[in-house]
């Protein structure tokens, strides 16, 4: 395997080919919006973390009960999400197309651009408040 630049491509699925560069072009838009739903999944699922830990700073609950808890079940759905669009990224970047590796970075990139802009406008202390 090796990087090319090619136009013709499987990707992911076989109902998924490119042929052209309308189609590749399309594809790294498509490619561009699953990095950014990554990198939004993510920055949410700590938004919940903080947010639960700030609102529910003196609620004890036994092991039952959090493990049990709407916010652990929807983080654990949340994850389990991330985790599948994730490995999707890291397959389309196993393609080696090298527009559709482009397109993984820069989905990634304009996602923390997008979603993870409070982590660097705080210190460390208010990161979490």
């Amino acid at each position: 395997m090796s990087f090319h630049w090619g136009f013709g491509e499987t990707i992911l699925f076989e109902g998924w080919k490119t042929t052209d560069v309308g189609g590749i072009v399309g594809s790294m838009v498509g490619v561009i919006l699953l990095g950014m739903i990554y990198e939004a999944l993510k920055n949410y699922r700590e938004y919940l973390n903080v947010s639960n830990a700030v609102h529910n700073p003196k609620e004890t609950l036994s092991r039952n009960e959090a493990m049990f808890s709407v916010i652990h079940v929807v983080q654990t759905l949340l994850q389990g999400i991330q985790i599948i669009v994730g490995y999707f990224l890291m397959f389309i970047f196993m393609t080696y197309n090298t527009y559709l590796c482009i397109a993984v970075v820069a989905g990634s990139m304009l996602g923390y651009f997008l979603f993870s802009w409070k982590n660097s406008k705080c210190d460390i202390s208010e990161c979490c408040s």
